[in-house]
């Protein structure tokens, strides 16, 4: 896939709360290390959508993404 090709793809994609919640599940849980019960789920999401000012949580770097979700790691 060309990198036209793929940013045409990307801006066709509708970004949702809902969106934000799967990518952040994926993102937790693609490790095998923990689930989504390790974590404030919400929390991230709520937070994340906060910083990037959308629900395209991928707009994040990875490294304030993890920042983000380590704050919310359940005792």
């Amino acid at each position: 896939m060309s990198t036209s090709s793929a940013r045409s793809a990307r801006a066709k994609t509708a970004f949702s709360r809902e969106s934000a919640l799967a990518y952040v599940i994926d993102a937790v849980e693609s490790t095998g290390a923990a689930t989504r019960n390790d974590f404030d789920i919400e929390r991230i999401v709520t937070t994340a959508h906060a910083m990037a000012d959308d629900w395209d949580l991928e707009a994040l770097q990875p490294a304030t993404f993890w920042r983000i979700a380590s704050s919310f790691i359940r005792q």
